[in-house]
């Protein structure tokens, strides 16, 4: 395959990675009346596991030799930890303050690439991330109350986890088919998100609805779109990457005028104009 044409391919995987990301947030509004969110996120890890092994069974045999405790540290980071602290801090904080301290994750990312994976920052790539993330906040400028809590320091510890994460995958496991390491990471996450369910308070009544929610969230919006960001980690650098994640929460507003009837305001548009100039000169 051609540059231009795997170009192509990969901003068309991004876009729809993005995209499953984002219809998590829609989702995720629904799931939370039947199920507290720990109990969310355990069934959507499960059917992360399970719909993820399925279709990269035949490459778990490439991990052997690489050892449980380097796929372990990738599991807790990129998925236990990252995930139950931005669950657990959007529990006390409004999704407002949750999406704009989580996104802080392409910034602490890029920063980190460049420490321990000694990626060259250039100046654009630098002011076009800080450009993003102030696209962002204009978004949820007129929603954000911030009161100092356990739930910041929650949220952002979950997005150094994810970050820390993202540079781990790179530095130790990149090589490694990620259809496997994919499924590795998700079976580990289960047992330590069950004792965190398990202390949250247990389930409720399951019904139809709720599974059928976390069954979309946990295929798609979750082992897919996960295989397609390793599988992207693989090909390209950290900092050339992480920008772009400005997208999903984007795209999670776009989505959720359509689906849960939110209303754009000027205040949308504008923040979606500066996540795009943010995500252009950090691609030049």
């Amino acid at each position: 395959m051609e540059k231009g044409e795997q170009i192509v391919r990969d901003s068309g995987l991004f876009i729809l990675m993005s995209l499953f990301w984002a219809l998590n947030y829609s989702f995720l509004k629904i799931a939370l009346i039947y199920e507290p969110p720990l109990v969310v996120l355990l069934f959507r890890i499960i059917f992360a596991a399970i719909f993820s092994v399925i279709f990269s069974y035949s490459s778990l045999k490439a991990l052997k030799g690489i050892g449980f405790i380097k796929l372990l540290i990738m599991s807790l980071l990129n998925i236990s930890l990252f995930m139950t602290l931005w669950f657990l801090g959007e529990e006390t904080e409004p999704a407002s303050i949750s999406s704009i301290l989580i996104y802080t994750y392409p910034i602490i990312s890029v920063l980190f690439s460049s420490l321990f994976l000694n990626e060259k920052l250039t100046i654009l790539k630098i002011i076009g991330t800080f450009i993003g993330f102030i696209g962002l906040v204009v978004i949820f400028i007129y929603q954000i109350q911030v009161e100092f809590s356990i739930g910041l320091f929650l949220l952002l510890s979950g997005a150094f986890m994810w970050a820390f994460g993202t540079v781990y995958y790179k530095k130790y496991l990149g090589t490694i088919n990620q259809g496997a390491v994919n499924s590795i990471q998700f079976i580990y996450a289960i047992p330590v998100i069950l004792i965190f369910a398990a202390f949250e308070g247990g389930f409720k009544t399951l019904n139809l609805n709720f599974i059928l929610i976390t069954l979309y969230m946990g295929s798609l919006g979750t082992a897919v779109a996960y295989f397609i960001y390793l599988s992207l980690l693989k090909r390209y650098n950290v900092s050339h990457i992480s920008p772009y994640l400005f997208s999903v929460p984007a795209f999670s507003i776009f989505l959720s005028i359509i689906i849960n009837n939110e209303i754009i305001t000027l205040n949308t548009l504008a923040g979606f104009l500066l996540i795009s100039i943010g995500i252009f000169l950090s691609s030049r």
